[in-house]
């Protein structure tokens, strides 16, 4: 028996954190509590999902991961959401909390900070030229085997910093 633990701790996968710590004082006041700990978990693990149910401010936490991750890198972060997505978050979301974003059809467009697109675009951007990288509505996702999802994991593969 002690054979096949030590071959089960063997095919056992572990997860280095790539992160960075941040004081809970130093972010988005706006955010509550619990959703300024989920951020601050985020950041620290470096690559990290926010899988929370409907309604519980999954965009705000993002967009201040990755305002967070600009700030602390100096380099651009891709915020990928569906069209109508994209726009809100934009126009809508970052405003409520206070945070600067730019929304991009092509890279032309692409300014320092926090840039949003849609996933139809992605074919616009140069992946290697942003730190980090956001999928929203991580839904269209869940395909085993789906077009986007492979698409996202090879373009994205090297970004040190992935929600």
């Amino acid at each position: 028996m002690d054979e096949y633990k030590e071959f089960l701790v063997g095919k056992a996968k572990t997860f280095q954190s790539s992160g960075f710590s941040i004081a809970d004082g130093d972010l988005n006041q706006k955010l509550k509590d619990w959703q300024r700990e989920v951020v601050r978990w985020g950041l620290r693990k470096g690559r990290a999902a926010f899988f929370e149910g409907c309604g519980l401010g999954k965009t705000a936490q993002q967009l201040e991961w990755a305002w967070r991750v600009h700030l602390h890198t100096g380099g651009m972060v891709l915020l990928l959401a569906p069209l109508a997505v994209a726009e809100q978050t934009h126009y809508e979301e970052a405003v409520k909390f206070g945070i600067s974003t730019t929304l991009c059809r092509t890279s032309a467009d692409l300014r320092p900070g926090i840039n949003i697109t849609n996933y139809e675009m992605l074919h616009h951007f140069d992946p290697s030229a942003f730190v980090g990288v956001v999928a929203d509505e991580s839904s269209l996702l869940k395909a085993l085997d789906g077009a986007t999802k492979q698409t996202l994991i090879e373009s994205f593969r090297d970004t040190p910093y992935k929600l």
